[in-house]
């Protein structure tokens, strides 16, 4: 255990967030973030994430823009879990995360679901249609299939598998009576990439699952 510079709580050696204060351990100039930041991996949390993704689901139906969401969980986690020791199981998470980060545009956002089972992530993706959001996914998988893991002993190399729901965007020629008073989109885009990743998962591990929402 170690001491947080800023309260002085006590936190393990790994952790990058105060979970007491919020504040970073490696940026000491940073503004506490505690509440919407997860303190192993150092990404948004599900709190922030949700929110996020209801207030950018509501502006894509409002001006008819593409927005899509992935899920990423990683593959055989089970096994992993029983092989590796907590501290590693950490140190995997923020490589993911780190890689994930990455794999991604400036305008995305990456955090860390607080979801039963294997390890999830969720990533926004504003101007996205389905097309775009399966590309995405395709290059996350890619960079994480090839990322060498070193410090989890036998688990070097590991896959991750993707659901993405989006709302999409009708053809331009498509006319709708009332435009501007368009219903907000009322559905959960997280649990829809959700579903999309079960459905994908009777194919395999490794995949790319999308559903999408017409709007």
């Amino acid at each position: 255990m170690v001491s947080c510079w800023y309260c002085n709580s006590e936190l393990p050696e790994s952790s990058q967030y105060c979970p007491t204060c919020g504040h970073s351990q490696t940026d000491r100039s940073s503004s506490p973030l505690f509440g919407v930041v997860d303190p192993v991996t150092g990404v948004w949390n599900s709190k922030f994430i949700n929110a996020l993704v209801g207030q950018e689901a509501n502006r894509a139906v409002r001006y008819h823009r593409p927005l899509s969401v992935l899920v990423v969980e990683l593959d055989h986690a089970e096994h992993i879990h029983k092989e590796l020791e907590q501290i590693q199981v950490e140190g995997l998470l923020r490589e993911i995360a780190e890689r994930l980060g990455q794999s991604i545009r400036d305008t995305d956002t990456v955090a860390f679901l607080d979801a039963e089972g294997p390890p999830h992530f969720a990533i926004v993706l504003p101007e996205t249609d389905d097309r775009g959001a399966t590309l995405a996914a395709d290059k996350i998988r890619r960079s994480i299939a090839s990322h060498d893991f070193s410090t989890t002993g036998n688990w070097q190399r590991i896959t991750v598998s993707c659901g993405a729901a989006t709302i999409g965007v009708l053809a331009k020629n498509y006319e709708e009576a009332g435009l501007m008073n368009r219903r907000e989109y009322t559905g959960n885009l997280v649990h829809e990439a959700f579903q999309a990743l079960e459905t994908g998962r009777s194919a395999g591990t490794n995949r790319t699952s999308v559903v999408a929402y017409r709007n």
